[in-house]
C-alpha cells in the first residue's frame, strides 16, 4: 500500500523543512522511489534545495475554492508521497483529510503524519488538535526536534494530550541535533544533505558530523516502522555534483 507522508507541525520555527529534507534524503539514500510534494507556496525551500527532483505542488487554503490537492491521492496510488507542509495550514489540511481518508484504504493509499514539535505549549496544542481530528484515522508520529529545543517538560505536563497519545498509540521519536555550524552551512549554501556530506571544501570533521546526524535521523525514522519496506526500491542514483 502506497503512503502519503505528511511532514507537518503547523507552527513556524519548529524545523519542518529541515526534517522533511532529511526524510527525502533518507528515501534517496535507501533507493526508494517516491514523489516529493511542495505545499509551501510562499517559502518553497524544500523544493528549492532538492531542485534536481521533480516536485509536484499543492495548495491548502481556508478558501476551499483555492485548495489544489485532490490529485495527491491519485498520485499516491502509484508511488509514496512526501509532502512538505507550510505553517498555519491545520484547518484546511484537516478539512481535506476528512475527504481524502474516506475509502483511501480501498484505493491502496495510507497516511502518516510526522508532526514536528519544539516542545512549547502552542506547538503541542496544535498537535493535540490534529490528533483529536484524525488520530483514529491513520498513524501519527510526534517528532521531538532536538535541533530547536532540549526542554520537553511541557510534553510530560499535558495529561490530556498524553492520554490521547496513548489511546491512538502515537509513536514519539527524537530527531537529532546537527551542530549549529553545519546546520548554518547547509542552509546558507542551500545544499542537499548528499552535497553537504561530500563537500570537499568542508573540514572532514564537519562531514563526519553530517554523516552521524543522518545515521541517527535514519535510525529514528526506521524505528517507527512507517517507512521500512513501504515502497519499491529503484536503481541507486549517481552522486550529485556539489553546488558552489
Amino acid at each position: 500500500m502506497a503512503c502519503i507522508h505528511l511532514v507537518d507541525g503547523d507552527k513556524g520555527g519548529v524545523g519542518k523543512s529541515f526534517v522533511c529534507s532529511t526524510l527525502i534524503q533518507y528515501f534517496l539514500d535507501r533507493n526508494i522511489d517516491f514523489i516529493p510534494v511542495e505545499a509551501d507556496r510562499y517559502n518553497p525551500d524544500v523544493a528549492n534545495r532538492y531542485g534536481d527532483l521533480t516536485f509536484q505542488f499543492a495548495i491548502f487554503s481556508d478558501d476551499e475554492r483555492q485548495t489544489q490537492a485532490d490529485l495527491l491521492r491519485d498520485l499516491a496510488v502509484k508511488q509514496p508521497l512526501i509532502i512538505s507542509l507550510p505553517s498555519q495550514v491545520g484547518q484546511p489540511l484537516n478539512d481535506w483529510l476528512d475527504m481524502a481518508c474516506f475509502d483511501a484504504a480501498e484505493n491502496g493509499v495510507s497516511f502518516v503524519r510526522w508532526f514536528i514539535t519544539s516542545g512549547t505549549f502552542e506547538s503541542l496544542n496544535l498537535f493535540q488538535i490534529a490528533l483529536e481530528r484524525h488520530g483514529g484515522n491513520f498513524p501519527h508520529v510526534l517528532v521531538k526536534n532536538w535541533g530547536v529545543s532540549d526542554d520537553w517538560s511541557e510534553l510530560s505536563a499535558l495529561s490530556d494530550l498524553n492520554k490521547l497519545m496513548k489511546r491512538h498509540k502515537v509513536q514519539v521519536i527524537d530527531f537529532p541535533r546537527l551542530p549549529w555550524q553545519e546546520t548554518n552551512l547547509v542552509q546558507k549554501k542551500n545544499w542537499t544533505f548528499a552535497e553537504a556530506r561530500a563537500a570537499a571544501d568542508l573540514p572532514s570533521m564537519s562531514r563526519t558530523k553530517i554523516k552521524r546526524f543522518l545515521k541517527e535521523a535514519y535510525t529514528a525514522f526506521e524505528s517507527t516502522g512507517q517507512i521500512t519496506n513501504a515502497a519499491t526500491p529503484k536503481p541507486a542514483p549517481k552522486t550529485p555534483p556539489v553546488k558552489a
